[in-house]
């Protein structure tokens, strides 16, 4: 998994670009400079052959083949070291002084240059195949003078170039493909530390903080800029959330007193129809503002300090057995499929609440003879609860504001009491138990799955 996040990083990715645009530039360089390395190399080749060709011509012209002979001597040296070799032929070919026995059978290349192989009989060198490189020269009485050095200790010495130059390459890479994978992997811990930590703050925990290392550098300047944004968020939303919670506070009081007045006047009034439809709409301000307080109450993530082992099938049992009568009077079926699930982590009223309103919303907004779902299974360490109606549903542009508060679908304003405050509890209670809320089509209907883990 780790792996993967590496792998997969920009980070990643941007340094094996790196590292392959260096390791192009890498092996350019080297590849000129074993170029350069090689030309020198047969360079003081091509210059020694021919400082020594002319030194031959001088001897033999001077001293003829004794002199020859004493300047192979001093210049072939011991058998072990022998790099050059010379010979001087007559018109026929046929050799007069020199250390090769015979003129070998060379292949012509240009500016007069000369290549063979030739089997050496004396000294160490008794192999087969040893590559010379040659220069001859006629000179005006019909002789030819031929000076020629082997090469092997030139190819050599290039091929242990040329092999360091590629294990450098090799190096390089490698090193830099392990460099890239320690620089990724940091800041993959670096950028999920972050993450946790901006998926805490989304769930409802406005207090929580990016952590800010001890390092200078960009991440830590995006660190503490990112917590001064949180900050003033934190306190707007609080002041949001103070300003409705403390008017639904100071509102419930007098709203209570009022309700409990129209009820003393509704038992001497002579019109104790009005008066009901009174204590209706006192009623009706109460429980907004009572909803409004408890979604307070759980978007504060005080309850979950007293979260116990739930069993979740029993509390739909529970609410489906509350609400049955009401779908009886509309002609409507109520339909279960409830595995058998593991206990769950949770605040147990919080989730009734939550269930209760889900299947209230559902048969409220089914019409007669129309079905509700209910369905409970687990999958991957988590709890999933369904209820699906047959309703008119909700289109896709408005599922994500009827989690909002107060907000309710147009249509429904005027067919159907509420406040719009009832997915707004369910959506909060859900992400108390670090959950999720899904509105989907159920052609046709509203299906709603809630998805919470077994360990908040």
């Amino acid at each position: 998994m780790i792996l993967s996040k590496v792998f997969n990083s920009f980070t990643f990715r941007f340094m094996s670009g790196y590292v392959a645009g260096l390791s192009i530039t890498v092996f350019l360089v080297l590849a000129a400079i074993y170029t350069l390395i090689s030309r020198d190399y047969f360079t003081q080749v091509h210059n020694t052959i021919q400082e020594e060709l002319d030194a031959l011509t001088v001897t033999y012209q001077e001293g003829g083949a004794e002199a020859v002979s004493e300047f192979v001597e001093v210049h072939a040296g011991p058998d072990r070291l022998i790099r050059f070799f010379f010979l001087v032929v007559d018109e026929n070919y046929e050799p007069i002084a020199g250390n090769l026995d015979r003129w070998p059978d060379p292949r012509q290349y240009r500016d007069g240059w000369l290549g063979f192989d030739l089997k050496l009989l004396s000294g160490d060198w008794d192999e087969v195949g040893t590559e010379f490189v040659a220069r001859s020269r006629t000179l005006d009485t019909g002789e030819t003078v031929m000076v020629a050095r082997h090469y092997a200790d030139v190819i050599n010495s290039a091929k242990l170039v040329s092999g360091a130059l590629t294990r450098s390459l090799i190096a390089t890479i490698v090193l830099g493909i392990i460099g890239g994978a320690i620089v990724a992997s940091r800041l993959v811990r670096r950028i999920d530390d972050m993450n946790q930590s901006l998926n805490r703050i989304m769930s409802g925990d406005l207090s929580e903080r990016i952590e800010v290392h001890d390092s200078h550098g960009d991440f830590r300047r995006m660190a503490e800029n990112l917590n001064k944004m949180l900050d003033k968020i934190e306190q707007l939303m609080l002041g949001m959330r103070q300003v409705s919670d403390n008017i639904a506070h100071d509102l419930r009081t007098p709203l209570t007193r009022l309700r409990n007045k129209l009820s003393d006047l509704q038992q001497s009034s002579n019109e104790p129809d009005r008066v009901q439809d009174l204590i209706d709409e006192a009623d009706g301000l109460l429980a907004t503002f009572s909803a409004l307080l408890r979604i307070a109450q759980v978007e504060s993530g005080n309850p979950r300090s007293g979260f116990t082992q739930v069993d979740v099938r029993t509390i739909l049992l529970d609410v489906i057995e509350l609400y049955e009568p009401l779908a009886l009077e509309k002609n409507q079926t109520v339909e279960t499929d409830l595995a058998r699930v593991p206990a769950l982590s949770g605040d147990r009223n919080l989730l009734f609440q939550a269930i209760a309103n889900l299947v209230d919303n559902a048969i409220k907004y089914t019409p007669e003879q129309g079905k509700v779902m209910v369905r409970l299974w687990a999958q991957q360490e988590q709890v999933v609860i369904e209820v699906a109606d047959s309703g008119p549903g909700v289109s896709p542009a408005e599922r994500d504001k009827v989690l909002q508060r107060f907000y309710r679908v147009e249509a429904s304003r005027s067919e159907q009491p509420g406040n719009g405050l009832g997915l707004s509890l369910v959506n909060a209670v859900v992400k108390l138990h670090g959950g999720s809320v899904q509105l989907t089509d159920n052609f046709p209907g509203l299906r709603v799955s809630l998805r919470m883990p077994l360990s908040a």
